[in-house]
């Protein structure tokens, strides 16, 4: 009878355990952006403020929400239209740039404030970055197609700068 509790307690607690193997929903990626950021540039002063960017979508200081979808990662030296500039040329930064492309599923903005992309419906949102994300610029796309090497019906509409308010940022927090 000992046996056989003391056998069930071990399944129970290997159960609690973690699982080897198994994938993770999201694993935190090391200097991907998340958390808190102050304006960086006078337009993200003059619109948006500071931004809190999160799993699941990026929050504007001036109310407006999108709640976002990460799509493949890209990379400063990717095309964002056919025939048009890389997104290092569009935040004017290097091309090791990492770049963390969205697609906006919805777009909450309050009475009184304007879109980010004026009347235009805003369709996917691009965070470029270095590798601590200290800094990130926000390209902010209009148009019906995602942007790629490929993309006709893309563009930028929005361009906002903004800086982590200390140090870097890290899986494991804040690095000062």
């Amino acid at each position: 009878m000992r046996f056989v509790a003391a056998t069930l307690m071990l399944f129970v607690l290997a159960a609690c355990g973690p699982v080897v193997g198994a994938p993770s929903i999201e694993p935190p990626a090391e200097g991907r952006p998340a958390g808190e950021y102050k304006p960086a540039s006078n337009t993200a002063r003059a619109i948006t403020g500071g931004i809190v960017v999160e799993r699941g979508g990026v929050r504007f200081a001036n109310g407006v929400i999108f709640y976002t979808r990460t799509l493949n990662p890209r990379r400063g030296g990717d095309l964002i239209a056919k025939n048009g500039d890389s997104y290092a040329a569009a935040v004017v930064g290097p091309g090791a740039l990492a770049v963390e492309l969205r697609r906006i599923t919805e777009q909450v903005v309050p009475a009184g404030v304007v879109g980010l992309c004026g009347a235009e419906r805003p369709q996917y949102v691009a965070l470029a970055y270095d590798d601590r994300a200290t800094a990130v610029t926000m390209l902010v796309f209009s148009g019906s197609e995602p942007p790629g090497p490929e993309a006709l019906d893309s563009r930028v509409c929005a361009r906002f700068a903004y800086a982590a308010p200390e140090g870097a940022r890290t899986r494991e927090g804040l690095v000062l």
